[in-house]
């Protein structure tokens, strides 16, 4: 046996109980040998190709477990807002955008709190600097849009549904909540070609190699995207180089079920977000007095749906930011893992952000996933930054990923892209170097979390997620040393080399 592909002087980490070789061998799609020394040079034909890790970490190639992957692709190709500091700023880079083929101004990633004014900008502020196109920026979450006059009347959304924002006049500010959000976004999406999509999906493809992911699971469909865009990704998801499981967001089962899927999820939401003040929370928001957010079903419609989904063997995937939206979701799994025993699903929860000691021993109890990201801590959390100014003190209870782990629960890393950076050694990096010490987790388990536990978490442990023979040859360089390296540069490496299905695809040695 020859290898195509050989990368020596490396420190691979195979993600196997700490196990570690020098060098790994890749035949065809797969991996096909492993070691120590020099025996690589027996697998080696006059054209293979052999790379050179310089001593540096080898690794399985990162799985991206909550992505969202249509709206990634159209916003790449959108305004990025998140650095304007004033409504001003921001006014004069939609003045300056280009329109996109459909003619519309797209805006995104944009927070209350980055700006001075501490508030959206509204529609006489975006008319201002643009009257003669529609105008539309999301929040960094989706769960606001801010739109001009020429996009209020372009896309038709009636100014009498829940979350239109009313001014003192009785008309319309431009800021869409709820479910004049929602209804706007489906809108939007609807009008979307294929063709469009595939331009954008495309055009996505190098940047998440050159980050060393190979497979993202993609969250598609729902209420904050559109049926049509996990249609796509199911139909087309096998012409891009990179993996693409789908969670159909919907909780009409039949939908997927037609389509030969047996999960379920992402965005089924029970709640919304701490930064919309959304979220479904037990005590109420320091800088909302007498509000705790609310839940977005109802308890016994959610148990009905959590049990068709044990009954049909659906995997499934709920949405849970705020503590009360994780004890509803809890109580419903619960309630269907007594009457059905069924155990082996591998449910999973989405964000987890708020999750109480006695609900993540449950949720371990039960063998649910908690499906995290990083990032948001990093970006939100610690002394000062949005956590606290909506929470208070309780910024010091948010993503406890160590006692996750130390409760024997399984937990997997992904961005929430676009909503943060695709960029697994960010999301490491996050896990690892946390702002309340006692939260964190060491680099392996890091590792971990964005490698062999991603694979477990869609059913594919036995070919993804670690380097091994015969499994897929998924495999990334980086530029250092992960475990030797300061954990608070983690940050800084840079993947140098992404190896998908035994295909090079990135390659800077």
């Amino acid at each position: 046996m020859y290898a195509d592909i050989i990368i020596k002087n490396g420190r691979c980490l195979t993600m196997r109980e700490g196990d570690e070789a020098e060098w790994v061998a890749v035949n065809g799609r797969l991996i096909c040998a492993l070691g120590k020394g020099n025996d690589w040079l027996a697998l080696k034909k006059p054209d293979t190709v052999v790379i050179d890790a310089h001593g540096n970490t080898v690794l399985p190639g990162f799985i991206d477990s909550h992505f969202h992957v249509i709206q990634t692709a159209i916003n790449s190709m959108g305004v990025n807002l998140s650095g304007a500091r004033t409504h001003a700023e921001l006014g004069e880079m939609i003045a300056t955008a280009p329109r996109g083929s459909t003619g519309v101004v797209a805006g995104c990633k944009v927070e209350e709190t980055q700006f001075t004014e501490k508030c959206f900008p509204d529609r006489n502020l975006l008319d201002h600097y643009c009257n003669n196109a529609p105008v539309v920026i999301s929040s960094k979450e989706y769960h606001v849009s801010m739109l001009n006059t020429y996009a209020l009347m372009y896309f038709k959304v009636p100014i009498t549904l829940d979350g239109v924002e009313i001014d003192s006049h009785q008309l319309p500010t431009g800021i869409f909540r709820g479910s004049a959000n929602v209804v706007l976004r489906s809108n939007i999406l609807k009008g979307l070609t294929d063709k469009y999509r595939s331009e954008a999906v495309w055009n996505l493809m190098e940047r998440l190699l050159e980050r060393g992911i190979t497979t993202v699971d993609a969250m598609e469909g729902g209420q904050l995207y559109n049926d049509e865009d996990a249609e796509f990704i199911h139909a087309h998801a096998g012409d891009y180089p990179i993996d693409m499981p789908m969670f159909y967001q919907t909780m009409d089962l039949e939908r997927p079920w037609k389509l030969g899927l047996r999960r379920v999820g992402g965005n089924i939401m029970i709640d919304g977000t701490i930064a919309s003040r959304s979220a479904a929370l037990s005590a109420e928001y320091t800088d909302k007095p007498g509000w705790k957010g609310r839940l977005l079903l109802p308890q016994q419609e959610l148990d009905e749906f959590v049990l068709r989904c044990y009954e049909q063997d659906m995997q499934l995937s709920l949405y849970t930011i705020g503590d009360a939206a994780i004890e509803s979701a809890l109580r419903a799994h619960e309630k269907a893992m007594m009457k059905t025993g069924n155990s082996g699903l591998r449910h999973r929860l989405e964000h987890v952000v708020l999750a109480t000691p006695s609900q993540i021993a449950r949720a371990a109890e039960l063998g649910i996933i908690f499906s995290v990201q990083p990032t948001y801590e990093y970006l939100w959390g610690g002394k000062g930054k949005l956590y606290e100014q909506r929470i208070g003190d309780r910024y010091r209870l948010t993503n406890p990923y160590r006692a996750m782990l130390d409760a024997g629960a399984m937990a997997c890393g992904g961005s929430d892209s676009d909503v943060t950076e695709a960029n697994p050694l960010l999301g490491i990096h996050a896990a690892v170097n946390r702002a309340v010490e006692e939260h964190g987790v060491s680099v392996y388990e890091a590792v971990q979390m964005f490698t062999a536990n991603g694979a477990y978490a869609v059913f594919e442990e036995k070919r993804k997620g670690a380097l091994a023979p015969g499994y897929l040859a998924d495999i990334v360089v980086l530029d250092g040393d992960i475990l030797k390296i300061p954990k608070e540069k983690i940050q800084e490496l840079r993947v140098v080399t992404t190896i998908k299905s035994g295909s090079i695809f990135h390659n800077e040695l």
